[in-house]
Parts: structure tokens; sequence; C-alpha cells
């Protein structure tokens, strides 16, 4: 599992899921028709990507679309905005605002089932009735990315010059103005 393969995957789920949105569903079964190996490298890049995109004017974003957003808000935000496909990921840390762009409504970016899809695709390829995190956590442990692997997942995204702006509610509509305009 790579990076281009972890967004094939996600692109793939997304042509295939009705609504298109729902993707979990999809892509936890095909997950668990691949390795053990290849389903904690998916979580790995995953996990990777989440990392690499807690940035503040992302979460500026985020709050902007969803009226709000908690910490683990965010968490589930990235989570959709992972679902989103590569293309509206990477051009949002580019530039937050750029999610005026994107189909969606108020108070519904989020999907927390993103977070745990390789515990639930590791799950169901084991067939765990009852779940052992213990295990999946030894088996993720064995899988590690490289640093070259996380060299060329970051060499790869182009951040907003401004990413890590600090603002508060007052300052959304200068921070992410197209967004400020579509949702405030």
């Amino acid at each position: 599992m790579d990076k281009s393969r972890f967004w094939q995957m996600i692109d793939d789920a997304r042509a295939e899921a009705a609504p298109s949105d729902d993707i979990a569903p999809v892509l936890t079964l095909r997950l668990a028709a691949l390795d053990v190996s290849d389903i904690m490298r998916w979580q790995q890049l995953f996990n990777a990507y989440q990392r690499l995109s807690y940035k503040n004017k992302l979460w500026a974003a985020a709050y902007t679309i969803n009226g709000g957003c908690s910490d683990d808000g965010f968490d589930y935000f990235r989570g959709w905005l992972t679902a989103q496909g590569k293309a509206v990921f990477m051009q949002a840390l580019a530039d937050p605002d750029s999610l005026a762009d994107v189909d969606v409504e108020m108070d519904e970016a989020f999907y927390e089932d993103m977070l745990g899809l390789g515990y639930m695709a590791y799950f169901k390829k084991m067939n765990m009735a009852q779940r052992d995190y213990t295990k999946f956590r030894t088996e993720y442990d064995a899988h590690p990315l490289s640093d070259d692997e996380l060299r060329e997942i970051t060499a790869e995204i182009h951040y907003a010059e401004d990413i890590n702006t600090d603002w508060d509610e007052d300052d959304l509509a200068s921070v992410v103005p197209r967004l400020s305009e579509k949702f405030g």
C-alpha cells in the first residue's frame, strides 16, 4: 500500500458508494479484502495525512462550514476532507477557502467513520466479533511508514503561506472570506 493506492481506493469507493459521500462501508469491504499489512499501511497513511492537515486556517474553514468546530469535530472534518479525495484535500491545504467550491451543506462537513476504517476492516478481515484493539495496535505498529515515505508525502503538500495563522470568530471573514460569505 502506497500513497497512490491509498487515494485510488478512496476515489474508487466514492465512485461506487451511493450516496457518493458515504464511502465508509464500501471502503471497509475493499480494505478487508486486502492483506493485513495493506490494511495497516492504509491506516498509517490515513493517520499521516490527518496529522499533516492539522492546521489553523483549515480549522477556520471547518469552523465556518460547520457553524463551530471542537477538537473532535476538527478530526471528523479532516476525515470528511480525506473522503473528498486527493484533489480536494490538497487544494484545501493550499487554500482552505477553496472549500467554498465543494458541494457541501452547512454543518455537514464531518465524517467520523473515516477515522476508524482501518480498525473496522481489520476486525472484519480477522472475523473478530469481539474487537481486540490491542491486537490491532500490535499489527499497526509492525507496519510503519518509512522516513522516506513520510518525506515524500510531506513534500507533495503545498500549504497556504498563512496556513497556521491564528484566528478567532471575529476574524473568519478575513481568514476564509469565500466560506464566510457562503456559510456566514
